[in-house]
């Protein structure tokens, strides 16, 4: 990992022990004091390494939720260092995206997300990210005076960054993933994507699934109980991704009105588009050519580039092949429960 962070332009514009590797064992290294804490998305370990000590702040409730003990299978690293380098010190490389907040710039394979404001120009930037082009490493800067803040509030995205979707999407486009916008649920042991843009009823239909597993735990005696038969995964960023055992839905910490979030999992059963309806019934869509443009819409892009829509494409070609998919009618009353169990039965 040492020859990734060597490699960037800033070498040399802060502490050249920065970019050397800290202790295996998530301790202080001996060069510098480093900190590491480990979090999975989707069956991915993401080390997010900082000269912060982690003992001392607060991470935000729903990254919480992705913590894990130590490193997994497949593993990427985020360093963070709480000082900006100078910019006019810097060759970035083409510029090949800008609209605020981001300009984006590509040199020999190292991509650098540079956060800018609608007003103030390049002089006042908010975060600079070098990431290799797969995703797997970034090193990414942050004002000083934000240690500070951090501290006193709370840890709010694995990379600081508005929304972590802008490296997530390029990462799981490598791993026959797509993230998607959409609402997932472990129905009764059953993975169920909802998927749909603002307003579509993500929200609303994991309100009904809630609402009915608190109805069934309060008519059910205790002792007939099987446990809880709902769990949410994620209100509206969730990842589909294809393992050799088949396609699996996972839950991501980046929620909409519902902060229910789960680090868990489920083989995908159904992907349901939803609308709103006076009726409560599900369709299955058996020609593909009529899923393609309303899954299409929902991916979730990040800087895109050819390579990126192709991994996508391929991803999702595959799906709609193998994943059921149907148009799914609802309104508000929980009639659309039955219809579900009939679905999955």
């Amino acid at each position: 990992m040492n020859n990734f962070f060597s490699s960037l332009p800033v070498k040399g514009v802060t502490d050249p022990a920065f970019l050397r590797a800290s202790g295996d064992d998530g301790q202080p290294g001996e060069e510098m004091n480093f900190y590491r804490r480990y979090f999975q998305v989707a069956g991915i370990t993401v080390c997010l390494e900082s000269d912060l000590d982690f003992d001392l702040i607060k991470f935000k409730d729903e990254l919480t939720a992705f913590a894990v003990d130590g490193p997994g299978r497949d593993n990427i690293l985020l360093r963070h260092c709480f000082e900006m380098p100078g910019l006019s010190e810097l060759d970035l490389g083409c510029e090949v995206y800008r609209r605020p907040p981001w300009a984006i710039y590509i040199k020999n394979g190292v991509w650098c997300y540079k956060g800018i404001l609608p007003e103030g120009g390049d002089d006042k930037i908010f975060r600079l990210a070098f990431f290799r082009a797969d995703h797997t490493q970034g090193l990414i800067y942050s004002h000083a005076w934000e240690k500070e803040f951090i501290m006193a509030n709370e840890w709010q995205s694995l990379s600081l960054f508005p929304t972590d979707q802008i490296w997530l999407g390029p990462l799981m486009a490598h791993r026959s993933s797509v993230l998607l916008h959409s609402a997932a649920a472990v129905f009764k042991g059953r993975g169920l994507a909802f998927v749909g843009h603002s307003d579509a009823g993500k929200s609303t239909i994991m309100e009904i699934l809630k609402t009915w597993e608190v109805g069934r735990s309060s008519r059910v005696k205790k002792k007939d109980q099987q446990g809880r038969q709902v769990e949410i995964l994620c209100d509206d960023r969730n990842i589909v991704r294809k393992w050799s055992q088949g396609w699996r839905v996972h839950g991501t910490w980046s929620h909409g009105d519902i902060a229910d979030v789960s680090a868990n999992s489920a083989f995908l059963d159904a992907i349901l588009f939803l609308e709103h309806s006076g009726q409560n019934k599900v369709v299955r869509i058996t020609d593909p050519r009529l899923i393609w443009p309303r899954i299409l819409p929902t991916v979730i892009r990040p800087m895109v580039t050819a390579q990126w829509w192709n991994r996508q494409l391929d991803t999702l070609e595959t799906l709609v092949h193998e994943v059921p998919c149907y148009n799914m009618f609802f309104d508000r009353s929980g009639a659309i429960i039955p219809e579900l169990e009939r679905l999955i039965s």
